[in-house]
This record gives structure tokens, C-alpha cells and sequence, in this order.
């Protein structure tokens, strides 16, 4: 009995080759791929991140795209997720009863350390109704509070302060900015104008 190899190995091989010819991606898609920084390892979009400690939720995280990025090394990898095209943090809770609502167009998400930079039209809200905007803000879970060293604006039920740079905790409770500007007229005090 003899064996015909050549027509077994040819037709095992063919699939494979077709297979082969069909998955391609154009020389200009590779050089991009190639010199990349940051190379994504997966894309969700429309997501949400639970995030929860014996069963409570702490926080949630929605956005219309999350693309995890991978910095470092082989030893060392630093995973990132990319936040585009808008996302809400809900501090404290989850969509229904939270603390602190946070708003912004773009931001990076260390989930390691669960610190989230936020970018672009940022709006962060407390229970009380006090109003921060800021094109850059950063939350870090482990000492539950926000800070930035930009401009702000703060509209409270008592008016609006202005200033640049601002330290808080995280349900935006207890805040200071770090150089204040503009007229602050205090409760009993009337401004004169000539």
C-alpha cells in the first residue's frame, strides 16, 4: 500500500494559505501598529466598570468608549484604560444613590491604583448641589479626594468663586482653592459702589 503525500499535505495546506491570504492588514495599518506608544489591548464601548468591597458598590463608571492601553515592560506592565468621547464617575454609590457625580470628556484610568485623571469640560457635583468646572481633575480612590492645579470655578448656593488649583475630598464636601480670585462679598458685608 503506498501513501500519496503530496496530495494529502497540499490539500491540508490550502485552507490554511486561503486563511492566510484573507487575514491581511495594509502596510500603513503595521506602521502605525509598530510605532505606537501605546498599543490597545482591548476596546469596550457604551461601558460600565462596577466597582465594589463586600458587596457594597463604591463607585461606577460609565463611557461611551474604554480602550485598555499597555505600558511598561514584560516585567513591569502598566496597564491604562483610555476614557473617550465622555464618561460619568459616580462616587459613593452607583447611578441611582451616589455622593459625588463627576462629568468629563476624556481621561485615563490607572486601575491598579484606581486613580482616574479627568480632562476636557470637566463638571464634578455634590449632594449640596455645589458645581465644580475644570479642564483637568484627578481622583485617587486610596486617599478619597480630587485635586487640580488649573482654573476653577465653584457655583454654590452662595455665589461663584473663582480661583486656580483646589484640593477636596472626594464627595466634594470640604474643599479649598489654593489661590482664590476675583470679589468674594462676605454674608453682613454690603459692597459700596461709588
Amino acid at each position: 500500500m503506498s501513501v500519496d503525500w503530496n496530495g494529502i499535505v497540499g490539500t491540508a495546506f490550502v485552507p490554511y494559505f486561503l486563511l492566510l491570504l484573507g487575514c491581511s492588514n495594509s502596510d500603513e495599518e503595521l506602521v502605525a501598529v509598530a510605532e505606537s506608544d501605546k498599543s490597545p489591548v482591548q476596546q469596550i464601548e457604551n461601558g460600565r466598570f462596577q466597582y465594589s468591597e463586600q458587596g457594597e458598590i463604591l463607585h461606577v463608571l460609565t463611557a461611551s468608549i474604554l480602550r485598555r492601553v499597555e505600558n511598561g515592560t514584560a516585567e513591569k506592565s502598566e496597564d491604562l484604560v483610555e476614557v473617550l468621547d465622555g464618561f460619568e464617575l459616580f462616587l459613593g454609590g452607583d447611578e441611582d444613590n451616589y455622593e459625588a457625580h463627576m462629568q468629563a470628556q476624556t481621561g485615563w484610568l490607572d486601575e491598579k491604583n484606581l486613580r482616574l485623571i479627568a480632562q476636557d469640560q470637566v463638571v464634578l457635583r455634590n449632594l449640596s448641589g455645589d458645581i465644580l468646572e475644570t479642564e483637568y481633575l484627578v481622583w485617587a480612590e486610596d486617599s478619597n479626594r480630587v485635586w487640580t492645579n488649573r482654573p476653577v470655578m465653584i457655583t454654590s448656593k452662595n455665589g461663584i468663586l473663582y480661583g486656580e488649583g483646589l484640593e477636596s475630598d472626594a464627595r466634594f464636601e470640604n474643599y479649598r482653592i489654593l489661590r482664590p480670585s476675583g470679589e468674594i462679598v462676605l454674608e453682613g458685608m454690603e459692597m459700596d459702589h461709588p
